[in-house]
């Protein structure tokens, strides 16, 4: 049956993968795996404790190394966490994080938060009312937002902690 299931993997590895699963043994994964994980309905946000799968436009997400991550329910409430991991995270440092996830403000794909683009001053009201940083794939579609919301479009290094004090809220940490 494996070998139906799994003809990519192809014959000589398959009798490998058999012997780990009989006799129980792990099976080494070659490398991590940094893909965005699902956000469960349960999954609250370090910073703010809102539930990030209410707002999927706005969600953001860390995949660590370990390959646990965490949501946050805007791209706001992330770049909180990376400027003071210590606060919100007691077991992860930074050199742990392994990637960046927003989700795009119009699509709601995500996109890996160090080549999308974020908005800055737009009428866009983050999950709790607040301004916030909506996120987009590309630099179009933030200049389209831009236009029609007005505001400014920021790359992920020009998000720095001025930026987040910047923001209204009463969780500004």
């Amino acid at each position: 049956m494996i070998r139906r299931v799994l003809p990519a993997i192809g014959a000589a590895i398959v009798p490998a993968l058999l012997a780990a699963l009989v006799i129980g043994q792990p099976i080494a994964a070659s490398a991590a795996d940094l893909s965005p994980q699902y956000v469960q309905r349960s999954t609250r946000c370090p910073v703010c404790g809102m539930y990030p799968y209410r707002t999927p436009q706005w969600t953001a997400q860390i995949v660590f190394n370990d390959q646990t991550a965490s949501s946050f329910d805007s791209p706001a409430d992330m770049f909180r966490f990376i400027n003071n991991m210590m606060l919100f995270d007691k077991t992860h440092k930074p050199a742990d994080i392994g990637a960046i996830w927003v989700a795009d403000y119009t699509t709601k794909a995500w996109v890996d938060a160090k080549k999308a683009f974020y908005v800055i001053g737009s009428k866009a009201r983050g999950p709790m009312n607040e301004p916030n940083l909506p996120a987009f794939a590309s630099r179009e579609a933030a200049e389209a937002h831009v236009k029609a919301e007005g505001g400014k479009v920021l790359g992920f290094g020009e998000v720095t902690r001025e930026v987040i004090k910047s923001l209204a809220g009463a969780h500004n940490h």
